[in-house]
């Protein structure tokens, strides 16, 4: 047990918006776990919190998180989907930002993965009349699956510079017998260009220079008309170490790798929804009564 001093507590008595990760934070394989997130977050609402998710998944791959969310009978903030690259209206997943892979570094990306006989699915997201977003996703190998992890069709095409399309995320599957020093290696050839990233597992998550989540964050404040000491953020991997770094609260959930803990303004005891729920009940404390010390099960704060 840590009590979290005055400052901290006035630091969270200041939050009105809450953004998690959902792999390996959010969510875990424990359906019971992501019950109790949803009752944590049913609590926030009468303290006028809002709470979004900040993901690298696709737009239909975080919505049976959304689904859920909406659920609560919170009106969903705008979401952070590809890992900052789109952002979207929570209320109906309508288009509010894009940043587009232009197409030469689209191409530099293919070819250095191509060199190393990178397996790599690319996913585009058009703009229809409607804003409503359209989802395509990509590959040149010979056998591709039927779909990708989120249930998404995937297109065969022959040769993946040759298409035209709205792309804002390259997915590249990491071989089991790969060195350790590959997202390095790309990072420093691709780095310039475009952001390399990993959220742990079997990818590496490659979009546009600027579709971080902390510009996204950012973004979505102005929209809010929040500040960004407004927001808490959650996470466990490094696409979200400097969106944790940058709120006004970052939390890092016990499972994070240490660099993401050492950016974290606390980090939980507990790992993925656990600690979600963990954080979520200091904060609610917190707004609740800004005067008292607050306790928190964590193993400690920056």
């Amino acid at each position: 047990m840590i009590e979290l001093d005055n400052a901290l507590a006035a630091r969270l008595g200041k939050i009105r918006l809450v953004l998690a990760d959902i792999d390996g934070t959010l969510v875990s394989a424990d359906k019971l776990t992501f019950d109790n997130v949803l009752t944590q977050l049913r609590k926030l609402k009468p303290l006028t919190i809002g709470f979004s998710i900040a993901t690298g998944r696709t737009i239909r791959g975080a919505s049976f998180v959304t689904d859920h969310l909406h659920q609560t009978g919170s009106r969903l903030p705008p979401m952070i989907t590809y890992n900052g690259a789109v952002v979207l209206a929570g209320k109906d997943s309508t288009l509010l930002s894009r940043k587009l892979v232009g197409a030469d570094d689209f191409r530099a990306v293919i070819e250095a993965c191509r060199r190393r006989s990178l397996r790599t699915t690319a996913y585009a997201c058009g703009s229809q009349l409607d804003f409503i977003p359209h989802e395509s996703v990509y590959s040149e190998c010979p056998e591709p699956p039927v779909s990708d992890f989120n249930g998404m069709e995937i297109r065969r095409v022959s040769d993946l510079t040759t298409v035209d399309d709205d792309f804002v995320a390259v997915l590249v599957e990491v071989p089991p017998v790969a060195g350790e020093n590959l997202l390095a290696d790309l990072q420093t050839e691709l780095g310039g260009r475009v952001r390399v990233t990993t959220s742990g597992g079997r990818y590496i998550e490659i979009c546009h220079a600027s579709g971080t989540k902390l510009n996204a964050m950012a973004e979505l404040a102005k929209m809010q008309q929040l500040k960004v000491e407004e927001i808490m953020t959650i996470g466990d991997n490094y696409n979200d170490l400097e969106m944790i770094a940058g709120a006004g609260v970052g939390v890092a959930v016990a499972n994070a790798p240490e660099p993401v803990r050492a950016a974290a303004t606390f980090r939980t005891s507990l790992p993925s929804g656990q600690g979600v729920v963990e954080a979520l009940r200091a904060l609610t404390r917190a707004v609740r009564d800004t005067s008292r010390p607050h306790t928190l099960v964590s193993d400690g704060l920056r």
